[in-house]
């Protein structure tokens, strides 16, 4: 007996939904409250109902109404599962292709807003696929997705994630103002760090929220870096108008040199920060952070005299080059020579 005729669940027209785009079969169990559930293959899901099919071609898929029933359990299809493999084994390049292939398959669950639809694989791969983009560096490519994830059902355990995702845009799109201020919002209020008027905190160290976990923290302290430094680049081209010798724009220039010092530093310590806090779980995310930093700590202009600052360039240089299996760019090859300790006076 075909398991259609054992149901009395109203059957929703499909006419209103001939624009849904189908995903690819699912298999599913309809939980019900009488006890009586059944199997199927789901198809596609709007608000307010599922489609299922008795073939595991999803041929004749009827809509169902959610309000009829008690849940659905979902089964895993096995090029999730081979997604999620690639996923766990930190194998960025074959999961990004994974999750663009299921995004594209399971579009026809990934919008539906009804309870039940929760974190289904539709919209988790939109998720999965711009998190894969994030972390092989293809901030530009996370741009069309990124309208995506705001638009699916998932729950609030990806909202912290999805809310930093406006961060690689705003990075994607060089604005870097924006990009500052967003950041402002993940930093410890000053009127809530005691003595920080009295210097217990240095301006240029201002800590972030706790309730951040460690993965988070990483890209706070990565993306207030790159907008730190930028924002400094660009103090340094308004004082590299200015005529060197004129009295007149004295103050300005001193004002500009000591403000430029200040984000520097910033931005040298949270890149410091990003390497350090997440190295073991996003590797990606920590060699970006240690070439940014080589290549700022170099631009101090105390650099070549001081030999604290060489010796803690050089270990992130050795760091960087085990770590990286391309190895350290050749521009900054001579990072890799260790510095000679002055000789005491």
């Amino acid at each position: 007996m075909k398991i259609f005729h054992l149901l009395f669940i109203p059957v929703i027209t499909c006419i209103a939904l001939c624009g849904q785009a189908f995903a690819k079969p699912v298999s599913v169990t309809i939980v019900r409250s009488n006890g009586n559930d059944f199997p199927g293959f789901a198809t596609k899901a709007n608000d307010n109902s599922i489609f299922i099919s008795q073939f595991e071609d999803g041929s004749g898929a009827a809509g169902y109404a959610f309000s009829s029933m008690k849940g659905i359990a979902w089964g895993q299809p096995d090029d999730w599962k081979k997604a999620k493999e690639y996923w766990e084994r930190r194998d960025y390049t074959n999961a990004t292709q994974a999750f663009k292939q299921a995004m594209e398959d399971y579009q026809g669950f990934a919008l539906s807003k009804h309870p039940f639809m929760q974190d289904n694989i539709g919209a988790q791969a939109v998720f999965y696929y711009m998190e894969c983009l994030r972390r092989t560096g293809k901030f530009t490519e996370m741009m069309e997705p990124y309208v995506q994830v705001q638009k699916v059902n998932l729950g609030g355990k990806w909202k912290d994630q999805i809310k930093l995702f406006q961060g690689w845009e705003h990075l994607a799109k060089g604005r870097w103002r924006p990009l500052s201020f967003m950041m402002e919002t993940y930093e410890v209020k000053r009127s809530q760090i005691p003595g920080i008027d009295d210097y217990t905190v240095a301006p240029n160290e201002m800590p972030l929220v706790s309730d951040l976990n460690f993965q988070h923290m990483a890209q706070v302290a990565y993306l207030r870096a790159i907008s730190t430094e930028k924002m400094a680049e660009e103090l340094a081209g308004k004082l590299a108008d200015l005529d060197p010798n004129a009295e007149a724009t004295r103050e300005e220039r001193i004002k500009l040199n000591r403000d430029i010092g200040l984000m520097r530093g910033k931005a040298l310590t949270d890149y410091s920060r990003a390497y350090t806090i997440n190295y073991g779980s996003e590797r990606g995310l920590a060699l970006r952070s240690m070439l940014a930093a080589l290549k700022l700590i170099e631009k101090m202009p105390q650099f070549k005299e001081n030999y604290t600052m060489q010796k803690e360039a050089y270990g992130v240089a050795v760091l960087f080059n085990s770590l990286s299996p391309a190895g350290l760019p050749t521009s900054l090859k001579h990072l890799l020579s260790k510095p000679v300790e002055p000789e005491e006076d």
